[in-house]
């Protein structure tokens, strides 16, 4: 199925909001997008609402009167106001999407079925990178559970410390949220264009077989699967599954198998950022999905001052993998309304020359607009570093929070960071 632009054009419409939920069980939460306020899912007659709470149908009356919702929205109204390429914007024209069908005879409509979906299963994974938290990282909770609480004395602007928690309190009622989705699924499967499968790690967690069990019995030609992997996972494994995957797209039960290998930058500093990375496993099964199957191949990367440096030699590694096959990428900016300091704009200007300008200069698109559209994002995150000040206090609160890490990982990020030690002493 084309795609088609996002129908709704007046106010300040965001099509993550009429299109998309994303389920976070292990909190028992519901979000449009990773920048806003989880809320918690409803359950009506026994069954889940996930997409039409109350505080969602209210983001969108909001924006159809050209009114920006809050709740976490600020991120890209602020991101637009800097100058730079917003997600909001990035997802409006996104390719392989479709509008919800309530939109066909009423683009005023917020009462709509999603038409994409994004499931954190579970926490379960391998590995600890510094911008996730507990609730995505079994390793993580683990390695709360061993330190225990940890509150920083500073504050920000807002009055937040910087915070560890000792542990986690996972969803009690989780599987039997976990039935209830799929039970959601068996009904709503055939109206879904997207299913994106998070973690935790995928190939890690039980409720992935579950998952390719559903979609073995029924029949959706026109959707994509996704599943974002850290790729570090025995090659064997992530082989048997991405093989029984792949017999779905060849029967016409899904029209595509993407694989999104979330790498955030290059060399030892990729496994700083991704504490457990082990980049030749990532590589060895990143160049067996690119060159001994026909799965769509992607790289997803978290940008923030730790990554500018060796971003471009990722792009570069990029480049010569689309030599082969078209590889896509896509950056997120890290540091949400929890975590601002590791927003790359807290450098502001000064971050430029350490590799956003390099990246973008030997960024290939190829002509692909998917590519393009994401060499744009490069763009406007750096202009909005371009245009805001540096912001001294979240950069202590960066340093800070990176000191605790290797104290407890037995790292050492100013052997691996001189550029950004550099700019903390400036």
């Amino acid at each position: 199925m084309k795609s088609k632009p996002f129908p709704i054009k007046e106010g300040i419409p965001c099509q993550l909001k009429w299109n998309h939920s994303t389920v976070f069980l292990t909190m028992a939460t519901t979000a449009s997008c990773h920048r806003v306020t989880h809320d918690p899912y409803e359950f009506k007659d026994n069954k889940m609402n996930f997409h039409n709470i109350k505080s969602k149908l209210e983001a969108r009356t909001k924006m159809l009167k050209g009114e920006w919702p809050g709740r976490g929205c600020e991120h890209c109204r602020s991101t637009e106001d800097a100058g730079g390429h917003s997600d909001r914007i990035s997802h409006l024209n996104m390719q392989g999407v479709t509008a919800p069908k309530e939109l066909k005879d009423d683009l005023t409509a917020v009462d709509v079925t999603p038409t994409q979906l994004e499931i954190y299963f579970g926490n379960t994974c391998n590995l600890k990178c510094l911008y996730c938290n507990s609730k995505f990282s079994s390793t993580i909770d683990n390695e709360n559970r061993i330190h225990g609480r940890w509150i920083h004395g500073d504050q920000d602007d807002f009055g937040r410390h910087l915070y560890l928690p000792g542990k986690i309190e996972v969803n009690p009622n989780i599987d039997d949220d976990t039935n209830k989705l799929f039970a959601w699924l068996e009904g709503h499967i055939h109206e879904l264009n997207k299913v994106m499968i998070l973690g935790g790690e995928p190939f890690l967690q039980k409720e992935t077989e579950r998952m390719v069990e559903l979609l073995e019995r029924t029949s959706n030609p026109n959707l994509t699967l996704v599943i974002f992997s850290n790729l570090t996972v025995d090659p064997a494994r992530v082989q048997k599954w991405l093989a029984r995957m792949w017999k779905l797209v060849e029967q016409g039960k899904l029209d595509n198998l993407q694989v999104v290998g979330s790498l955030d930058c290059w060399g030892p500093q990729a496994e700083y950022v991704r504490n457990g990375l082990d980049l030749k496993k990532y590589v060895a099964n990143f160049e067996f999905i690119l060159n001994k199957t026909n799965i769509t191949p992607s790289i997803n990367s978290a940008l923030m001052a730790l990554t500018i440096p060796t971003l471009p030699d990722l792009i570069k590694q990029m480049n010569t993998w689309s030599k082969t096959r078209e590889v896509y990428w896509s950056g997120m900016k890290a540091g949400d309304a929890g975590r601002p300091y590791l927003n790359p704009t807290i450098f502001g200007k000064d971050i430029l020359p350490l590799g956003i300008d390099k990246a973008i200069d030997i960024f290939e698109t190829n002509g692909d607009v998917v590519k393009q559209a994401q060499l744009n994002n490069l763009k406007g995150i750096r202009t909005e570093c371009a245009n805001t000040e540096p912001d001294p206090q979240q950069q202590r609160l960066l340093k800070t929070y990176l000191k605790e890490l290797d104290r407890r990982r037995g790292t050492d990020h100013r052997k691996l960071f001189p550029t950004i030690e550099d700019l903390f002493k400036s």
